[in-house]
């Protein structure tokens, strides 16, 4: 009887030996790039004695994304970007009616007429937004912090996005700031499936993005203008 109880135990540990192991996940991360600031004295200063300017947001960019209609490119993105700006207390003129007003040839050659005729004192022009910038690697981390290597992972494609500003000041018809800003995908880790060699049809479904998705990029879009309106005042 005994002999049995034992073996009956030894089958019962050897088959919870046996069992799948637990996955243990990969990690993939990637460095933040710095971003590209550039703010005059006068604009500072002009800011400091005008904490509420008049501002338009001019939108000349063209966003570069394959998966995107023009139409969808811009409107959520615009909207998102001056309601961060009228949040910070600027008073934010119609991009509509500003541009018709800039299409008169008199307004166009003669900023003196343009402050007066659109009641604005900056243009903040949108001049590029990439939502398409590619990262890739071959490295990851393990559940223990340990960095590996995968030659599969290294054909997985990450996105980021980048969006560019210029400030003018209408009075003076001065380019007063230069500002860059970064998303870089995964700086906090990505978990990209389990610890073992991705078959094609695992890494297939990982589905990439062609694109930072609308979500994403319009937080990006809102975080990136709250910090260029502190790179403009300080």
């Amino acid at each position: 009887m005994k002999k049995i109880l034992f073996t009956v135990i030894g089958l019962a540990l050897l088959t919870v030996g046996c069992g799948a192991p637990a996955s243990v996940s990969r990690t993939v991360k990637f460095s933040q790039k710095n971003d590209e600031i550039t703010t005059t004295p006068s604009l500072k200063e002009y800011l400091a004695q005008n904490p509420n300017p008049k501002i338009v947001l001019r939108t000349t960019a063209r966003v570069n994304s394959d998966n995107v209609t023009e139409n969808e490119q811009n409107n959520y993105l615009y909207n998102a970007i001056e309601s961060e700006l009228l949040k910070s207390g600027f008073v934010v003129r119609d991009r509509q009616l500003f541009d018709k007003i800039v299409t008169n040839t008199d307004n166009n050659n003669n900023y003196g007429n343009l402050k007066e005729k659109s009641d604005t004192d900056l243009i903040i022009e949108l001049t590029n937004l990439d939502r398409s910038i590619k990262h890739q690697t071959n490295k990851y981390y393990d559940s223990k912090g340990r960095e590996k290597t995968s030659t599969v992972l290294a054909n997985k494609l990450f996105y980021g996005a980048t969006i560019e500003f210029k400030v003018i000041m209408i009075n003076t018809n001065e380019f007063a700031g230069i500002y860059k800003f970064n998303y870089v995908p995964c700086v906090s880790g990505c978990d990209v499936g389990p610890n073992k060699r991705m078959t094609r049809r695992e890494l297939d479904e990982l589905k990439s993005f062609e694109a930072v998705e609308e979500n994403r990029l319009i937080e990006f879009a809102k975080n990136a203008t709250k910090q260029l309106v502190t790179e403009m005042r300080n």
